[in-house]
């Protein structure tokens, strides 16, 4: 499906790690209470009410972090309630929205359901930037116009089912091509890709003086041969019916002094020059076997070397911090 943009979207607009089936029988409705379950108490700051398994292992932005600390204190309100997409297969379910915290905050939350208790709760916030912040091409300012946008075309159900197996391969191979450009990444021609909120394909203001170019563009273009690895690959997360992968992966940028702009070698600047990791978290939209879009909430500017927090085998955390009376 093409998508047109005018200012924003019209109305419908390694090893790779495949998580395992589940055994428990928890539905998508199941799946979706749990989540609406959780962020409920998380809007009263309290999660002593969760149904969480005595070994969970949970974490917030790589770390390992108590139920009671974090998000749980800073989130004001929930801003924009995006995509939950789960899969029943593997028990696990994902949440994608914006919070208020000082600032307009991306929020994304992986939930791991088995014998109706979280046994899993990975959540990263791309915590909001202040309007005023100085541009580092790091700061956080959601659109949420765009992001509800987007929202009924990602949440719409696919004119043709590929395979669990078919869908994974079309978003691997987006990271195969962010490691070897051009790569052959099977990209719709309408494909868009937004980040963080914000468009970063065929937009004339997000495009660092380059003409508005496409998914497919880009790689030809070789904008990313900057990433020379994209690890701990994970797809924990497929809806066949929507045609929707989740992916979670961490891309190393080691440092580089020239990347490659207008087909030429130039001088990088220092958010290419620098080493650091970006902890990916990326929504594919695949119909008919091509990408039609990406959503990505991530962590951009990690210091290199950056564990997810889910590499295997890891202890567990105490899953909930004790909460004190107001």
């Amino acid at each position: 499906m093409t998508l047109l943009i005018a200012g924003s979207f019209t109305a419908h607009l390694c090893a790779v790690h495949a998580a395992s089936p589940a055994k428990a029988g928890c539905d998508q409705a199941c799946l979706s209470g749990f989540v609406d379950q959780y962020l409920a108490a998380l809007l009263i700051h309290d999660p002593s009410g969760l149904p969480v398994a005595t070994d969970a292992r949970l974490t917030e932005n790589t770390k390992p972090t108590p139920l009671g600390e974090g998000i749980w204190k800073t989130l004001k309100y929930i801003k924009f309630r995006g995509e939950t997409v789960s899969d029943p297969s593997t028990g696990q379910v994902t949440y994608w929205g914006a919070i208020e915290e000082d600032h307009v905050s991306l929020l994304m939350l992986r939930l791991k359901i088995a014998s109706a208790k979280i046994e899993e709760a990975e959540t990263i916030v791309a915590h909001g930037s202040a309007p005023d912040s100085p541009r580092t091409g790091f700061e956080v300012m959601p659109d949420l116009q765009l992001l509800a946008a987007i929202k009924p075309f990602l949440e719409g159900e696919v004119s043709r089912r590929a395979s669990r197996a078919q869908l994974i391969a079309a978003a691997n191979a987006y990271f195969d091509g962010i490691e070897h450009q051009p790569g052959h990444v099977p990209f719709a021609p309408g494909c868009n890709r937004i980040e963080n909120g914000q468009l970063t394909t065929n937009n004339p203001t997000n495009s660092e003086g380059l003409p508005p170019l496409g998914c497919q563009e880009q790689f030809q273009a070789k904008l990313f041969t900057y990433i020379p690895r994209v690890r701990d690959r994970r797809f924990p997360v497929v809806d066949q019916a929507r045609g929707l992968v989740v992916a979670q992966v961490v891309f190393d940028i080691p440092g580089s002094k020239t990347w490659i702009r207008d087909g030429k070698e130039v001088p990088a600047p220092p958010a290419v020059a620098n080493p650091r990791n970006n902890i990916l978290n990326e929504l594919f939209k695949v119909d008919h076997g091509q990408i039609q879009m990406i959503q990505a909430f991530m962590l951009p500017n990690e210091p290199y070397g950056t564990p997810t927090g889910w590499n295997w085998p890891a202890p567990p955390v105490a899953p909930v911090s004790p909460i004190i009376p107001r």
